[in-house]
């Protein structure tokens, strides 16, 4: 069986644009991120707001290669960037100070990827 990757077009459309930034700015991460969302859906990561919490401190800027859940508590200002996001992990993020924006526009923020951190 050929392994095809994303049938989404967007989707395929930010791998490509996370590849020639890793390319153009010699930076593993944005490479990172394209690997993991290669992966097929049902092995993309999901992280609750409760990890992101964990992990984070007021005002770092992260990436999830996948979908935000909004179980558990977020006080930490931060800056995530996913490909998808519940409701209630939005307003969350949102009700903590912090931002929630797509993986395309951090990309456009940050191409040498500095302070950027994944979390999967």
């Amino acid at each position: 069986m050929v392994r095809t990757g994303p049938t989404d077009p967007n989707t395929r459309a930010l791998i490509n644009a996370l590849r020639k930034t890793s390319t153009k700015h010699d930076t593993g991460i944005w490479k990172r991120v394209a690997e993991l969302l290669s992966a097929p859906t049902r092995k993309r990561a999901t992280v609750n707001v409760s990890k992101i919490q964990r992990h984070t401190n007021d005002g770092d800027v992260i990436v999830i290669p996948g979908k935000v859940l909004g179980s558990g508590i977020l006080t930490n200002k931060v800056t995530v960037a996913a490909l998808n996001a519940s409701t209630s992990a939005r307003s969350m993020i949102i009700d903590a100070g912090g931002s929630l924006i797509s993986i395309h526009e951090l990309l456009n923020q940050a191409p040498s990827g500095k302070g950027v951190t994944i979390i999967t």
